[in-house]
């Protein structure tokens, strides 16, 4: 048995580590997001369930950490001076990526958008303050302790592989849709599971990862598609054309649009290409019952 949990050096295997985080985690989430369900509806606006849902990674992920004796900065979960630069850039590049599906959309003729009647920057604003909430929460989840535990234990490939698999399966997709597009937002959500992860290994820090998240989500909403399949409601309103779901998403939103796939893949060959602005990891000591980190 001791091959099944250690490896040769004695040392815990980093597959439980990262299951030994998530269980609990999982479990703070759905205790927190209950206690959610408790509070005023006057109070409930300002407190997101999606923080709510951070907090409890947060949690789980210090638990993880305490038992490695190692600083919630080691998964590049820190406030410094780049860290404002790096959501700011992420933000404005998750507006790019998703503008520009939609520019494609529309020039093929899928959509066209139309003012919103009860448009109110206060509603726009509440979006940006939920999805900077999910964006915290889902690269915490996917992309903190999780992620970097499988790099130490399958190698930066396959450990993108399996999380951006996660990452899609944790996704809702309505069986009503037709199969084609959900074969789209399937691959879609995939795509940007190691799009995400690639922000975070070319800087070593969640800011960037969090602020695509957010650009992509909000920009979304603000524009009235579904956001992974749920509604919102923004400035604009899409009517559609009556060309099929898998060129503009249908209400699903434009995750399900075939243009999705393609800019999401420029975006990882870009990503890719780009040596990043990671500094070099000073080199740590590992604590006798820790294996050294293996950096992907």
């Amino acid at each position: 048995m001791r091959s099944v949990f250690r490896d040769g050096e004695g040392h815990l295997r980093n597959g439980w580590k990262g299951l030994g985080f998530l269980l609990p985690t999982v479990a703070l989430v759905g205790l927190l997001l209950w206690l959610w369900t408790l509070l005023p509806a006057s109070v409930k606006p300002f407190v997101p369930h999606s923080f709510l849902a951070f907090l409890g990674v947060l949690l789980g992920t210090l638990g993880a950490l305490r038992l490695e004796r190692q600083p919630l900065a080691s998964l590049g979960m820190s406030v410094g001076r780049g860290t404002g630069r790096d959501f700011g850039a992420g933000a404005l590049a998750g507006v790019v990526l998703v503008g520009v599906v939609a520019i494609c959309g529309w020039v093929a003729g899928g959509f066209h958008l139309e003012h919103a009647a009860n448009a109110q920057v206060a509603a726009v604003v509440k979006a940006a303050w939920l999805m900077l909430g999910v964006g915290l929460f889902e690269e915490a989840l996917f992309h903190g302790y999780l992620f970097q535990r499988a790099i130490r234990g399958l190698g930066t490939f396959w450990a993108q592989v399996v999380i951006s698999l996660l990452f899609c399966l944790a996704h809702p997709f309505n069986t009503q849709m037709e199969v084609p597009t959900r074969v789209v937002a399937m691959l879609t959500t995939f795509l940007a599971g190691w799009m995400l992860g690639l922000c975070y290994l070319r800087t070593r820090h969640l800011a960037l990862p969090v602020g695509v998240h957010m650009g992509w989500n909000w920009f979304l909403g603000l524009m009235g598609f579904g956001v992974s399949g749920k509604e919102s409601h923004g400035w604009w309103t899409p009517v559609f054309h009556g060309r099929p779901e898998w060129l503009t998403g249908g209400a699903y939103g434009l995750e399900a649009s075939i243009f999705c796939v393609v800019v999401l893949s420029v975006a990882l060959i870009a990503l890719t290409r780009w040596k990043g602005s990671a500094a070099p990891e000073p080199r740590a000591m590992p604590r006798p019952d820790e294996a050294p980190a293996l950096h992907g």
